[in-house]
């Protein structure tokens, strides 16, 4: 096989923005290798073609094969595979090994020889080993569709389909080798498929049964194809579930797979009882919008209603995907044992990856107790666009993943020193970025990433509760100048949430590496910061920095979510110099949250303004500095404090230099959060190490007396005043303080917000 060598050098360096001299970057250099991929190869010429400028190959898969073969006939010098403009099909995933990337054998890396900064990858030294690319200027897109053609409009309107879309549907057959897909698409972005307008819950039913009103459901001919999305009795969670049987008379379904939780009505006091909590998709009596769509897997039909016709009002530019997953770059994993063998080296730039399914719940086997809390996400499974597992030294820049059924990015089980930088993820069906380790036990080996100035935004968009960040059994990692929005629950997750001790068909019970836990440890469930402190080492999440980020729109569709959630971390999670504004959901009850099993988070310098926050402004169920936020212009007076220490004891806490504006109805500044029927000791605001805040009400100037007064009494609150910040001009987002200002006097440091969220990378 001869394949082209050239030099970037020698091309007039295709590619400069490689290696910027900036913190993501890599110093200048040049390949020895570069090959080129067309999708404008005929047939003809992909049979001559040589992966040179003027013979380039038709398909990512030849490129990888050639540089491999030159990998085998000994050439160690840094490579790169680059994208021309169009749409780079992949019918699979294309799964990268050890053979493409850096040859340097990982005997030659021990572990003891590396050396970690606190947080994040560290500095870039050298080029990547293998790296795709973009031709400058162009924007090629690594897509999983499969085109759909021959449309025909249905003449012989079945009896389902709404009078409405009498005359606009049309039908076309499945392509090909296609058994099943979940998601489909126009050359605007994912079409959705036919929803109902949905119902409630009759009664309490379990995680495999609910009860639906007369006429909500019935016998489908092809029932295998019909899904509900449901909400199943937690606020938190929605479940997306194939049918298995209906009777009809007894107003009884019975799902193919388990749902999270008993599938029965929602608590009241975050949800209307009688709103819909259960949709029906994927059925003809649903399709009556321009850009709905609908499969039937028994006659391999495709109905659908076209949003964006050809001149004879046919669909066009239709595509059906054929995987979950489009890259993966895998390493040797060693599941059981303690050591990993990762790929190295391998970079991804200025791409676009787009039109892969979302991975559906078909049983329960590999499913229950695999899911990550609360099932938000499924543990080392192939739901997202671009897959890292057991991967170091690897990187994403500038790329865009958009329009798809599943999540971004993952980097699972074994992944450290990868950045993810200037990218964007935008209207995906699930997760942003994912960075997902061994469950707890001993192996600790997801950490030390970079997660730097990516846009992650309208994410969620099929499984409302997935986040756009999560670092889960994920630690040291540094995730900064992001922006969020448009999510349908939480934005950012730093969790674990896995004791040692659960069931194994728990959230995440098949996830514990039991063979690894003490046997003292393994029967300790959660409570208290002695127990946490014992089950620490097992807790993998910890030490992540979160900061100089940007959140709004959080919670748009489920409840009882937040911007930012801390929970059953381990230690040193940082939460600093954060813009966290315009979360104005009904639902949403604390812009920032460390919930259950807790303990030793820092929350500093965060500005949190114009936030609906019905429970609190920051929740803290644990021992959590609070130190230096600035919470202005709520925009609900939140029931359970502006600072709301809930459920456990909270010894120690430092809850410092803060600056409290109240909402023009007042409420309490700090509270003690018991939950109903507690009987263990609960927090006391005594116990804290509370001084030197700054409280105001608009109105009320008394708004704090009996506070300051409780708090004297025990020798606390003695520096803190009540009085007018003086911002400059907090509408405006400049929260700098004016002469005079009294958080001066205090010591409190001024946030200056224009430095939180994403930077021009120019």
């Amino acid at each position: 096989m001869k394949i082209q060598r050239l030099s970037f050098r020698s091309t007039k360096m295709f590619f400069p923005w490689l290696f910027l001299p900036v913190f993501f970057a890599v110093p200048d250099s040049s390949f020895a290798l570069d090959i080129f991929v067309s999708v404008d190869v005929s047939v003809d010429g992909d049979s001559q073609a040589d992966g040179s400028f003027a013979k380039p190959y038709g398909s990512l898969p030849d490129a990888v094969e050639a540089v491999r073969a030159l990998r085998k006939a000994g050439d160690t010098e840094p490579a790169a595979i680059v994208l021309r403009e169009g749409r780079h099909s992949l019918e699979r995933s294309l799964v990268l090994g050890r053979e493409d990337g850096s040859p340097v054998p990982a005997e030659n890396m021990p572990a003891e020889d590396v050396t970690f900064e606190l947080h994040g990858a560290g500095d870039v030294t050298e080029p990547a080993f293998l790296t795709f690319a973009a031709y400058p200027g162009e924007h090629p897109v690594i897509s999983a569709g499969v085109p759909v053609t021959g449309w025909k409009r249905l003449e012989s309107t079945p009896d389902e389909l709404p009078a409405k879309a009498t005359g606009k549907v049309w039908v076309a057959d499945m392509p090909d080798g296609m058994e099943r897909f979940y998601t489909l698409y126009d050359s605007h972005g994912r079409l959705s498929r036919a929803r109902d307008s949905g119902f409630a819950y009759m009664k309490q039913g379990t995680q495999r049964t609910l009860h639906f009103p007369k006429g909500a459901l019935k016998i489908w001919d092809n029932i295998e194809d019909v899904e509900i999305q449901v909400r199943p009795g937690r606020a938190w969670a929605i479940n997306m579930l194939p049918l298995a049987s209906i009777d009809e008379a007894s107003g009884v379904a019975t799902t193919g797979v388990s749902a999270t939780y008993p599938m029965g009505p929602l608590p009241g006091y975050l949800h209307d009882p009688g709103a819909s909590v259960v949709w029906v998709e994927n059925i003809l009596e649903a399709l009556d919008e321009p850009g709905e769509w609908v499969v039937n897997t028994k006659t391999r039909k495709i109905y659908l209603w076209p949003s964006d016709p050809a001149d004879d009002g046919s669909p066009r530019g239709i595509l059906a995907p054929t995987t979950t997953e489009l890259i993966r770059v895998e390493g040797t994993i060693d599941y059981d044992g303690p050591t990993d063998t990762p790929v190295r080296g391998i970079a991804f730039v200025g791409l676009t990856f787009s039109h892969a399914d979302r991975w559906a719940w078909t049983s329960d086997e590999g499913r229950v107790g695999w899911g990550m809390q609360h099932d938000w996400d499924m543990f080392d499974r192939p739901t997202a666009l671009l897959r890292f597992r057991g991967a170091e030294d690897c990187r994403v820049t500038d790329c865009r993943f958009i329009n798809s059924g599943g999540s971004g990015v993952r980097l699972d089980l074994h992944a450290q020193r990868n950045r993810i930088v200037d990218s964007e993820f935008a209207h995906l069906g699930e997760a942003g970025i994912l960075l997902s380790g061994y469950g707890p036990g001993t192996k600790d080996a997801n950490h030390h990433n970079d997660i730097v100035n990516n846009h992650i935004h309208h994410f969620s968009e099929i499984t409302w509760h997935s986040p756009g960040l999560w670092a889960w059994q994920s630690g040291h990692n540094r995730m900064v100048h992001n922006e969020l929005h448009h999510s349908g629950y939480s934005s950012v997750l730093i969790t674990t949430r896995v004791t040692p001790g659960g069931r194994l068909t728990g959230e995440g019970g098949r996830t514990v590496r039991h063979h690894e836990i003490a046997e003292e440890d393994g029967g300790r469930g959660r409570g208290g910061y002695e127990n946490w402190k014992r089950r620490e080492k097992y807790t993998h999440s910890r030490h992540n920095l979160f900061e100089y980020n940007e959140i709004s729109h959080a919670v748009q569709l489920l409840s009882d979510g937040n911007a930012i959630y801390v929970s059953g971390a381990g230690t040193g999670s940082i939460v600093r110099y954060n813009y966290v504004h315009d979360n104005n959901a009904n639902s949403l009850p604390a812009p920032i949250r460390c919930d259950d099993d807790q303990h030793d988070a820092l929350i500093y310098g965060n500005v949190l303004y114009n936030n609906g926050g019905f429970s609190a402004g920051i929740a803290s169920k644990g021992v959590n500095d609070i130190v230096n936020n600035f919470i202005v212009a709520p925009a609900v007076v939140p029931r359970n404090g502006y600072i709301s220490f809930e459920w456990a004891p909270v010894t120690g806490s430092k809850v410092q230099r803060n600056i409290i504006v109240s909402h023009a109805d007042g409420g309490r500044a700090q509270s003690e959060r018991l939950r109903s029927g507690q009987t263990t000791v609960g927090p006391k605001l005594e116990s804290t190490d509370m001084d030197s805040n700054l409280y105001y009400h608009p109105t009320n100037p008394n708004w704090m007396d009996e506070h300051l007064q409780r708090m004297r009494a025990v020798g606390k609150e003695k520096a803190s005043l009540v009085g007018d910040p003086l911002f400059v001009d907090p509408a405006g987002s400049d929260f700098n303080f004016q002469p005079g200002s009294p958080a001066l006097e205090l010591g409190i440091e001024s946030l200056d917000v224009s430095q939180m969220g994403r930077r021009d990378k120019n």
